[in-house]
């Protein structure tokens, strides 16, 4: 996994033997801003770069160079498939993660740094399960699910869009009027995959 800039610039300062308050004190600023870049709360901008350079004793294309990365890698715009119900139901439980890219005939543009993010047309189907106000549902796959989320899910009964609450060994679906499906953690491997659902998009 990539490094974020202020994880590249604890690994500086480690190598260096610099401590915040030292580099704090050579670039003439407050420990606690420092403390917000390695935090990633901050983003260092040219003056700061300028100043790291100088404080770390290290060229500046080098933090350029790590910063550009990140902010491409984080922001840049990109067109990505659009799945209709007919192609994700063709895509069925086997979810290969390259079926998007390969059976899409439409593209939106979007913002994400998943390499397999996809957007699902919210007709038919998916227009029962929460997201009916969406026309596009975006669909990150590398993106780890946590309590709270809602999700795309596979199953063994067909394709649906839940909120998923995770309590230590135990999984629990829920879907507007429908009873909860819970889940243990040798169930999910039999044929269930669970997707992040990241934006719900309204055209205008």
């Amino acid at each position: 996994m990539k490094m974020t800039f202020g994880e590249e610039l604890r690994k500086l300062m480690k190598s260096r033997g610099i401590k915040a308050i030292t580099l704090a004190q050579r670039m003439n600023v407050n420990c606690a801003y420092i403390s917000q870049l390695i935090a990633g709360i901050r983003k260092p901008g040219r003056e700061t770069l300028l100043k790291l350079s100088k404080a770390l004793e290290v060229p500046l294309e080098t933090l350029l160079l790590i910063e550009t990365d990140i902010v491409n890698k984080m922001f840049a715009s990109r067109r990505i498939p659009v799945l209709d119900e007919s192609q994700i139901m063709a895509w069925g439980n086997f979810m290969d993660p390259d079926y998007p890219i390969l059976a899409a005939n439409k593209f939106e543009y979007v913002t994400t740094d998943d390499p397999n993010a996809f957007y699902i047309a919210c007709k038919g189907f998916l227009q029962c399960y929460g997201v009916d106000s969406c026309d596009l549902i975006l669909i990150e796959p590398n993106k780890q699910v946590a309590s709270g989320d809602t999700i795309f899910v596979s199953s063994p009964g067909g394709l649906s869009i839940k909120k998923i609450l995770i309590k230590e060994d135990i999984v629990i679906l829920t879907e507007d009027k429908k009873e909860p499906v819970v889940l243990t953690k040798e169930n999910i491997r039999e044929g269930w995959i669970f997707y992040r659902v990241s934006q719900c998009i309204k055209k205008f």
